[in-house]
């Protein structure tokens, strides 16, 4: 969702029905470098396991030595970050990060002007994919302080054929790593938690920043793919 990630103006934020932007492709994926081979355990408490493994999990591609099971009501956690669900009360920061300058660059106008229309865009495009897919965006926080810092998450689209992941920054806090850091959890919480075999990425051919962070994380090129009204660059990573 934010300038890290392309997305179409159709986009539903977590699959199916949300907003944030994707990243996807089909087909197998290489590995690539600047992705962590193992998720670390979490003090007090063990890593999830994949269906029908033994002892510890096997290695996933994206999954960063970072990345850890859960405390609490949270989604993923990170040495620094923490990813939970959305709530109606995060309507505020919502509403800051839709009309930021890099969204509305790289994603677009979702003509969220008032803390009202904020909540209605959470309610259909972030609660209604919690409910149907079971996975959507995540609030992305500062363990530190509990700082809102942006968005990350999975996103079920008409338009592809397997949940891309989407990632949105505040643009005061880009360029501090937050984005690959989140973008390792949601990762982690794909393959390791939900068990999806792949996922897919999306971005617009002039978001140099998603395209690095991509491949970064260990996604391949496919090739162009239309997405709503767009041209977009398609990306996959299969789970190893």
């Amino acid at each position: 969702m934010s300038a890290v990630s392309g997305r179409p103006k159709q986009a539903g934020t977590p699959s199916g029905g949300s907003e944030p932007r994707a990243a996807g492709s089909v087909g197998a994926t290489r590995a690539a470098p600047g992705r962590p081979k193992q998720a670390g355990t979490p003090s007090g408490g063990s890593e999830p396991r994949a269906a029908g493994s033994v002892g510890a999990t096997s290695a996933v591609p994206g999954r960063s030595k970072q990345a850890r099971a859960p405390s609490g009501g949270n989604v993923a956690e990170t040495p620094r970050l923490a990813l939970r669900r959305l709530t109606l009360d995060d309507a505020p920061f919502y509403l800051q990060l839709l009309n930021g300058p890099t969204w509305l660059a790289h994603i677009g106008d979702r003509e969220v002007r008032t803390l009202q229309d904020a909540q209605a865009h959470i309610a259909a495009h972030i609660l209604v994919p919690y409910a149907a897919q079971g996975f959507g965006m995540y609030l992305v926080l500062r363990r530190s302080d509990g700082a809102p810092l942006g968005l990350c998450g999975l996103v079920q689209r008409e338009a592809l054929p397997a949940p891309d992941i989407g990632f949105a920054v505040l643009q005061a806090h880009e360029g501090l790593g937050y984005a690959r850091e989140a973008a390792q959890a949601v990762l982690w919480h794909a393959f390791e938690v939900l068990q999806l075999p792949r996922l897919l990425a999306i971005t617009a051919p002039t978001n140099l920043r998603s395209t690095k962070l991509l491949s970064a994380l260990g996604f391949d090129f496919q090739g162009m793919v239309p997405v709503g009204d767009r041209s977009l660059r398609l990306y996959a990573l299969a789970r190893g």
